[in-house]
């Protein structure tokens, strides 16, 4: 019991780095948006997802891109997030090691999530192959992301090339995400908190974790 009033403290304490207010709507949405993100198969803790919503909650988001979409969870609550008239791209490899990737018969479950003004594409693709990033390019057709979420290959050096070919194309202070920042014992090829840990300090950043957790994370960075 006590365990869980620690982890609830600090998944307070995260969501109020976002709403200062604990009463505002936004705090109570951002809870909401990620409950469902959840039952459409997103994999983040709720202490985690929760408190990263509420901080997109306040930007505007124009163009969002998401690597790595597996069941589509997260990429349900961007859509809800973002622009009436935003781009939005999911970059998913299938049979990927992490995830696994969507099969084809869910493109219509996935692009049901978008608003009717929503731009959505789909490149079922490596994201570290040069001719993805081309692809994505020609997509944005100069405009640069607003939110990057980097949830795709989890080895040091598979999110390393991630974020050396991504983050180029990402706006001026405009946050990156990354998935899976804590150490993932079961998983020996995980290494993103590797990788987090070694480059966060070079930057502004914030880490939502729910505490007691062997794995998972969110850590966010801005350029």
């Amino acid at each position: 019991m006590l365990n869980l009033v620690a982890r609830n403290s600090v998944a307070l304490r995260d969501m109020l780095r976002c709403y200062p207010a604990f009463w505002e709507r936004g705090f109570r949405d951002s809870v909401r948006l990620a409950r469902a993100a959840q039952a459409r198969g997103a994999m983040q803790k709720l202490r985690e997802l929760a408190p990263l919503i509420a901080l997109l909650r306040r930007r505007r988001l124009s163009v969002v891109v998401e690597i790595g979409t597996a069941r589509g969870g997260t990429f349900y609550a961007w859509c809800r997030l973002a622009e009436p008239d935003a781009i939005l791209v999911s970059i998913d490899l299938p049979g990927g090691p992490y995830g696994g990737g969507y099969p084809p018969e869910a493109l219509p479950t996935l692009r049901s999530y978008g608003a009717p003004g929503q731009e959505l594409h789909f490149l079922r693709a490596d994201s570290h192959d040069e001719a993805t990033v081309e692809e994505l390019r020609g997509l944005l057709e100069g405009r640069t992301i607003d939110f990057l979420l980097i949830d795709g290959d989890h080895s040091y050096e598979g999110v390393k090339r991630d974020f050396e070919l991504y983050a180029p194309l990402v706006g001026k202070r405009c946050p990156i995400a990354f998935h899976d920042i804590l150490p993932h014992p079961a998983q020996r090829r995980c290494e993103v908190d590797r990788f987090w840990n070694g480059i966060k300090h070079a930057y502004p950043h914030l880490e939502f974790t729910d505490r007691g957790a062997q794995y998972g994370g969110v850590g966010v960075l801005w350029r």
